[in-house]
C-alpha cells in the first residue's frame, strides 16, 4: 500500500531541524520536511524531498509511525554532524 504523504524529522544533539513557511496557507508555522509519494515507497520519497529541500543524502532513517487520518508515514533521522542546507528560500527559512 502507498501512502498519499510521508514527512521526515531530522535531529540532531541540539534538536529538531524545522522550517518556517514563508507562504501559503500555512504562513509562519513550523514544518518538517514534507512531501507527495507520487505512488512510489515512501523511503524513496524522503529521500527524494530531503535532498531536494536540505541537500542531505539520507543514509538511514527510522520509521515512527503512520497517521491513517491524514494518510501520512513518518519517519525519523538523527542527522548529527551534518548541517542541513536552505535550498527552497522561497518557501520556507530554517
Amino acid at each position: 500500500m502507498y501512502l498519499k504523504f510521508i514527512r521526515v524529522v531530522k535531529y540532531n544533539k541540539n534538536g529538531i531541524w524545522m522550517f518556517i513557511r514563508l507562504k501559503s496557507l500555512m504562513k509562519e508555522s513550523f514544518q518538517v520536511v514534507f512531501g507527495k509519494s507520487d505512488s512510489k515507497k515512501s523511503q524513496i520519497v524522503i529521500k527524494r524531498e530531503t535532498r531536494k529541500e536540505t541537500g542531505l543524502e539520507l543514509s538511514q532513517m527510522q520509521y515512527l509511525i503512520t497517521n491513517k487520518n491524514y494518510d501520512y508515514d513518518i519517519y525519523i533521522c538523527d542527522i548529527k554532524r551534518f548541517k542541513p542546507r536552505h535550498m527552497e528560500s522561497l518557501k520556507a527559512n530554517p
